[in-house]
C-alpha cells in the first residue's frame, strides 16, 4: 500500500504543545476556504488543555493556506500542515502522522459540530467501555444547501441509535465524524491511498477498509450516540452527474477491497476474468430495470438502477485497467493479510 511520504514540508510555527493531549481534531481541506473557516470555528469554543487541532491543507490553490496560517497564528493549539501528496487518504494520513493525540477525530472541512461534540469524545475516550476500542463515531445530520431533486434519496442523517454500542467495521462510522486510536491506526497500516482518486474531494471506502483491518488485528469499532455535526450538502452534489462520477469511483474502490482479500494470484486473475465476463451483462439489466421504472414515474429507484449501474462500471473498468498486471493488487493484499 502506498502511505503519504514524509515531506519537506514545515508546519506553521506554534506555541509549544504540553505533553498528554489526547485528542487531535484533524480537518483535511483542499480548496475550500470559506468552509473550512466554519469547520474550525465550531470546534475551537470546545477545546481544552487536552486537545489540538491540525488542518491538513491538501495542496489547495485557493486562499486555504492564507485562512489556515491566520487561524493558527490567532489559536495556539491549532497547527497547520500542507501535504502535497493529493488525495484525502494521503492528508488523513499526514494528519496520523503528526498528531499529538492519543486520538485523531476526523471532521470534515464542510462540516460544523454541535455543543459537546468535543466533551463527548473527551468522556468516551477517558472511561472507554472496553479495553480494544480503536475506532468511534458519532451522529452525521445532513444540511442541503437546496432542495434535492425528486429523483435523489435524500438522507437526513446517519444515525445508529441513541445508545452508544459497539457495531460492525463495514457499517459505520462516517468519515466526517469517526475517531481512531491514533497507534493502532497506524500499526494497521494506515489508509489506503490506492482507495478513490487523487484530488477528489470524497472519499471511497478509505474508513470501511481501515475498520475491518483493525478488526482483524483484534480492535472494535463503536458507535458513539452522542457529538452530532452537521454536514453541508452542497448543490453540486446533487446533480446526477456529480453523484454518477461518485458512484464509478465507489466501483473503483469497491474492486480494489475486494482485491485485497485475494491473497493467491490464480484466484485474483479468476476473479477480474469472471467480473469482466458479467460486466456488461450486470450493468444492462440495471439500465433496462431503469428504463423500464421511468414511465412508471419511480424517479428515485430508476436513478438507483443508474447510479447502480455506474457503480458496476467502475468495478469493470477496474478490473480491466490491472488486467495486464497479472500481480496486481498484491501489495493490498499483503496489506490487508497484515504482513
Amino acid at each position: 500500500m502506498v502511505n503519504a511520504p514524509e515531506t519537506d514540508n514545515k508546519p506553521v510555527p506554534t506555541s509549544p504543545l504540553p505533553t498528554g493531549v489526547l485528542i487531535t481534531v484533524a480537518i483535511c481541506t483542499r480548496n475550500r476556504a470559506s468552509f473550512l473557516e466554519k469547520a474550525v470555528g465550531s470546534v475551537l469554543p470546545q477545546m481544552t488543555g487536552e486537545t489540538e487541532l491540525l488542518i491538513v491543507d491538501n495542496a489547495s490553490m485557493d486562499n486555504t493556506a492564507e485562512v489556515a496560517t491566520r487561524l493558527a497564528a490567532n489559536h495556539p493549539r491549532v497547527k497547520v500542515w500542507r501535504e502535497e501528496e493529493l488525495g484525502l487518504s494521503a492528508a488523513r494520513n499526514a494528519a496520523l502522522l503528526r498528531a499529538h493525540g492519543r486520538w485523531v477525530i476526523f471532521l470534515d472541512d464542510d462540516a460544523v459540530v454541535e455543543d459537546g461534540w468535543l466533551d463527548a469524545y473527551r468522556r468516551f475516550f477517558s472511561a472507554p467501555p472496553a479495553k480494544r476500542i480503536a475506532v468511534v463515531g458519532g451522529r452525521v445530520l445532513m444540511d442541503y444547501e437546496a432542495p434535492p431533486p425528486g429523483w435523489m434519496n435524500a438522507i437526513v442523517k446517519f444515525d445508529l441509535g441513541s445508545e452508544s454500542k459497539r457495531i460492525p467495521g463495514s457499517a459505520g462510522p462516517w468519515g466526517c465524524n469517526i475517531a481512531y486510536l491514533r497507534q493502532a491506526a497506524i500499526e494497521a497500516g494506515k489508509f489506503n491511498t490506492d482507495l478513490g482518486h487523487k484530488g477528489a474531494s470524497i472519499g471511497a471506502n478509505e474508513e470501511i477498509d481501515l475498520n475491518l483491518r483493525l478488526e482483524k488485528a483484534g480492535h472494535e469499532v463503536w458507535w458513539l450516540a452522542e457529538g452530532n455535526v452537521r454536514h453541508n450538502i452542497a448543490a453540486e452534489r446533487m446533480r446526477l452527474g456529480w453523484r454518477l462520477r461518485s458512484q464509478f469511483n465507489q466501483g473503483r474502490a469497491s474492486a480494489t477491497m475486494r482485491l485485497c482479500k485475494i491473497h493467491r494470484n490464480p484466484s485474483r486473475i479468476i476473479y477480474r476474468l469472471g467480473r469482466l465476463v458479467i460486466t456488461p451483462f450486470h450493468m444492462a439489466i440495471c439500465l433496462l430495470a431503469a428504463l423500464f421504472t421511468l414511465p412508471c414515474r419511480h424517479q428515485q429507484i430508476s436513478a438507483g438502477l443508474l447510479l447502480r449501474s455506474v457503480r458496476i462500471a467502475g468495478i469493470g473498468w477496474h478490473m480491466l485497467m490491472c488486467w495486464s498486471d497479472a500481480t496486481g493488487g498484491t501489495a493490498l493484499a499483503k496489506t490487508a493479510a497484515g504482513d
